[in-house]
């Protein structure tokens, strides 16, 4: 049973960062392509998935046992990541959770809506936040090494190179606005906050 959710961890994980990169580097390719480009990224997803199936021998042959005490701690992982993925969901709608906002903004409204409530006011990327406590829950329920590679690599890909993308794309989108937004909120490690202790 554990073997398939690493292999199902495993098969989809390839489709976020590249839809996502794809999508941020060339926007205006995208935009064109509108609905299609869903499609495309599928299309470009399959044969991977296919051969990461073929290769699931190899891929989920090294593994560690970590125990009850992680199990329980990655069902609370993934947990947790769902919840947060639910949250920003809701705040943001699912056209903006799934990137359709990028392919169509709506350049006709006057005064775009930029979210800063919620999660969003602690970090100004925290859908990632959740993928990254799902693909670590994850780790901890299997103990496939390749699942922890893959939560590395994640958090790698997502702080340097997708919210990087994401945060210029949001600036073309709500200028001087998210500017701000970005001088307040940090895009990705909370802000250890001083508390003021008055005599």
């Amino acid at each position: 049973m554990f073997n398939q959710l690493a292999l199902m961890m495993v098969m989809m994980w390839p489709a976020i960062p590249m839809f996502l990169i794809e999508l941020h580097f060339a926007i205006n390719f995208w935009r064109k392509l509108g609905i299609w480009t869903y499609f495309a990224a599928l299309l470009q997803w399959v044969p991977i998935a296919f051969v990461l199936y073929l290769l699931q021998g190899t891929l989920l042959y090294y593994e560690i046992t970590l125990g009850t005490p992680f199990l329980v701690l990655g069902i609370i992982l993934i947990a947790a990541g769902v919840v947060l993925h639910a949250w920003t969901a809701k705040l943001i709608g699912l056209k903006a959770t799934i990137g359709y906002t990028e392919l169509k903004p709506d350049m006709r409204s006057e005064e775009p809506v930029l979210i800063k409530s919620g999660p969003f006011s602690v970090v100004r990327h925290p859908s990632y936040w959740a993928h990254t406590a799902i693909i670590t829950g994850i780790f901890f329920i299997t103990g496939t090494i390749a699942v922890a590679i893959i939560a590395v690599i994640d958090l790698a890909i997502t702080y340097f190179v997708t919210t990087t993308l994401e945060d210029q794309e949001l600036v073309e989108r709500f200028g001087n606005k998210y500017k701000e937004y970005q001088r307040e909120v940090p895009k990705f490690f909370p802000k250890l906050r001083k508390r003021i202790v008055q005599n």
